[in-house]
């Protein structure tokens, strides 16, 4: 048999092993992960990941499998929308959520929110807003849901109407635990703030301000906590939760090492007083406060606030690569309102799973038979 044959011969079944490699190795990567793939009618409108991963829409999320992740979708001229039970499913599996977003009534009122005791988180239409007391501002007239969250306390939730032109007030008191009643808490804090919280793998909120965050009405036992944060290095720590008691958790989030190319981009965490107010980075629309922005360029930037009935905010802000920045903007209430109230509606579809295709692709198989190839025509030159 001609050397010539055995050589190609081999460099053939090396070419098979190749691409038998790569199928072995690209399924065991993406066994580890699972997808939410994120639609809006109409499209282009900005898609957050447990409230600080944000992509435009139709937005594809790389996350664990097996857990529960909060979905906002911001769009300017529309409601924000806000589902806090999105599954991500099995490995190699997506999860699809399509959402109709609403246009945004002319006529919007606010809601001045304080509670007995203070510092309570605040859920106002599923979307997390800090603690109280505060103004939010830029809510659409009709029925809105409330829950307060605080530790040593039972959740208090409340179905409330914001009036068009007026701001609703709101001071409610909250009911202590009963000592029977078996609960205990977990309130935690992050340094730099911005960090998204899990527990048990699933998403329970964000570290938007300096004061804590908390997860209530916990049976006792043992709690996994992860803290993630773009640019830093996830921080894990097992919560006992015992019956009338508060576990604290101060997270002093350490930033990635440098590399070879360290990351060139930083955060910030955009505030405002009133909450609600729609944010543009740059003249480019990201949504709306308390808000954490991931992958912003280093450099200077200009913030502009926006919030009906009040003069717009406008700013700038110098981002450092691989930190945190704050920005906090209290805007200033204009002396004429002319506004028009309308109607809205939300549809949602709810989410079905489908199967992805393995990452193998023609592309590595023709890699794989060009590297044989090139081999090939080396060693006829050395012949």
């Amino acid at each position: 048999m001609p050397q010539r044959f055995i050589k190609t011969r081999s460099l053939f079944f090396t070419a098979i092993l190749l691409i038998a490699i790569i199928a072995g190795i690209a399924p065991v990567a993406a066994d580890s992960v699972a997808y939410i793939q994120v639609s809006s009618i109409p499209s282009g409108a900005q898609a957050c990941l447990d409230h600080y991963t944000c992509n435009e829409t139709p937005a594809m999320f790389t996350t664990t499998p097996n857990s529960y992740h909060s979905v906002t979708l911001y769009k300017d001229g529309y409601l924000s929308f806000t589902n806090l039970s999105v599954y991500a499913s099995s490995p190699n599996v997506t999860t699809n959520l399509l959402v109709t977003l609403a246009s945004i009534p002319s006529q919007t009122g606010s809601l001045d929110l304080d509670a007995n005791p203070t510092n309570a988180d605040i859920w106002l239409d599923n979307l997390y807003y800090g603690t109280t007391p505060q103004i939010i501002g830029g809510l659409s007239a009709g029925s809105h849901t409330l829950l307060l969250r605080k530790a040593g306390y039972y959740d208090y939730t409340e179905s409330f109407m914001i009036v068009a032109g007026l701001t609703s007030t709101q001071d409610p008191t909250l009911t202590p635990y009963t000592k029977s009643s078996g609960y205990g808490d977990i309130q935690i804090q992050s340094y730099p703030t911005g960090a998204a919280v899990y527990v048990n793998n699933n998403y329970m909120g964000t570290t938007i301000s300096s004061d804590a965050l908390y997860v209530t009405q916990l049976s006792p036992g043992s709690y996994p906590v992860s803290i993630t944060l773009e640019d830093y290095q996830p921080y894990y720590e097992t919560a006992i939760v015992t019956a009338g008691g508060v576990y604290d958790i101060r997270a002093n989030l350490v930033p990635v090492t440098p590399g070879p190319t360290p990351s060139t981009n930083g955060q910030i965490t955009v505030r405002s007083s009133p909450s609600g107010a729609n944010i543009y980075v740059d003249d480019s629309y990201k949504g709306l406060t308390p808000l954490t922005l991931v992958e912003i360029p280093k450099g200077s930037h200009s913030i502009i606030l926006k919030l009906n009935g009040y003069q717009d905010w406008q700013s700038s802000v110098n981002v450092a690569a691989g930190s945190s920045t704050d920005v906090s903007g209290t805007l200033v209430s204009a002396t004429t309102t002319t506004l028009l109230q309308t109607t809205p509606t939300t549809e949602v579809t709810q989410p079905s799973p489908l199967q992805t295709r393995s990452p193998i692709s023609v592309i590595s198989i023709i890699a794989a038979i060009g590297i044989c190839g090139a081999a090939a025509i080396v060693r006829r030159k050395k012949e």
